[in-house]
């Protein structure tokens, strides 16, 4: 196979950011890591705002890594400014400060990048080469566009999370979200030779949203469905967990991820005098969540509630390790990592009937409806109350646990579909 180059500019541009341990950005981080311990050429780059370029880097792995995993091996420092290379739409005041705005925040970047040394980074060209990206597809659409006519010549295979912003779930303050989600898009899907999609309900929606004009025409799109995998890694654990029993979700918010289902479920608890669990909120401050939250109604259970904020990958899997059960209540997903992640350690899922949901549980999640509070408070209450239930919940997982899918496997799978 020839030289693969792997995009890591997720992770440079998340560099010290509050997210660099989920969703897309862990997906970069663990398939890269996976790629560098393959026997397939693979070479790794970022894409510098600073140049309008890509450059080679030398990713640190494992042990060497401060994530545990992979990084990009470049200084935080070096951390450009982001500033979109496109809009959906004109404005005249912004097209025409724009440019300024752009030489000035260039400036800054050009500084920043001297923190680099020249062992850390080389100017590639990419031309003729094969790009793979997991990154967002608002990177990936800057660095297409900062690259104009050049970019045609890139062999470029990008993978999409979801589809999610083309829906009705988005709040009504990000419009101009779903707008640039589209548009970028656009420019991801125009420019690609294959597509790869996180999971066979988001093929689904990227052919149902091209079938209907939403998205341009595509190319051949393969589903590799992501890992269910939580790697351990040497990171030191300074948080502490949450009393027991306890339940926990990651990255939860009101709307869409639908905190609302699970407040709902336990106020019933509550309600009917039923023993209360603990729940934490795992992932970064949202304030949404908190004002949701902090409402007089809660106040009842509002002592249960505890925030566990930017857990590390060890952290993490050590909330995992002592939660009664992972509820992951979305009304729809791309995938769904953390509810794979709780599989993967032996942890009880409770999860919606969301289809992405449905592909990671398989037969061992439990399932309830995304405002069904009733049966998602019943299963809480078997968890708690039923040793015999808790013990046959994890006796199931355990029987399958050889039908989980490893980050080994992902990086196997987008090698063949590349090839």
């Amino acid at each position: 196979m020839a030289t693969l180059y792997y995009d890591l500019s997720e992770q440079f541009l998340a560099s010290g950011s509050r997210f660099k341990y989920y969703g897309i950005s862990r997906t970069v981080m663990e398939i890269g890591y996976e790629l560098a311990q393959s026997n397939a050429d693979v070479r790794f780059v970022i894409f510098s705002p600073a140049h309008d370029c890509f450059f080679e880097v030398y990713p640190r792995i494992g042990s060497e890594s401060p994530t545990g995993v992979l990084d990009p091996n470049l200084p935080h420092e070096a951390t450009p400014i982001r500033l979109r290379y496109s809009f959906p739409k004109a404005s005249a005041i912004r097209d025409v400060l724009y440019p300024l705005i752009r030489s000035v925040v260039r400036k800054i970047n050009l500084f920043r990048w001297r923190s680099v040394s020249k062992d850390r980074a080389k100017e590639v060209d990419l031309s003729g080469q094969v790009l793979v990206s997991l990154g967002r597809p608002k990177i990936m659409a800057d660095y297409l566009t900062a690259l104009g006519d050049k970019a045609k010549d890139i062999s470029f295979y990008p993978l999409l999370h979801d589809m999610i912003p083309l829906h009705e779930f988005a709040h009504p303050s990000q419009t101009m979200f779903s707008n640039n989600f589209t548009h970028d898009n656009h420019i991801v899907i125009r420019h690609a030779k294959g597509l790869l999609s996180n999971s066979r309900f988001t093929k689904q929606e990227i052919e149902r949203f091209s079938e209907s004009g939403h998205l341009p025409a595509i190319p051949k799109v393969v589903a590799v469905s992501l890992a269910h995998q939580l790697r351990e890694t040497n990171e030191a654990v300074s948080q502490e967990n949450p009393p027991a029993p306890y339940l926990m979700s990651v990255g939860i918010l009101t709307g869409r991820k639908n905190l609302e289902c699970v407040m709902g479920a336990l106020m019933l608890l509550h309600e009917a005098g039923k023993p209360v669990p603990h729940f934490c909120l795992a992932g970064a401050r949202r304030k949404r969540a908190e004002t949701y939250i902090d409402q007089a109604q809660f106040s009842p259970i509002r002592s249960k509630i505890h925030y566990v904020l930017n857990p590390n990958q060890s952290e993490l899997r050590a909330l995992y390790e002592g939660a009664l059960a992972l509820v992951i209540p979305s009304k729809m997903e791309g995938w769904g990592l953390p509810l794979g992640e709780a599989l993967w350690l032996g942890v009880p899922g409770l999860a919606s009937t969301a289809p992405a949901l449905r592909e990671v549980g398989g037969d061992i999640a439990q399932y309830f409806e995304p405002e069904d509070t009733a049966t998602l408070a019943g299963y809480i209450d078997s968890l708690q109350s039923d040793p015999e239930y808790f013990a046959q919940a994890k006796a199931e997982i355990r029987a399958q646990r050889h039908m989980l899918r490893s980050w080994a496997d992902v990086a196997a799978d987008i090698l063949v579909a590349v090839q």
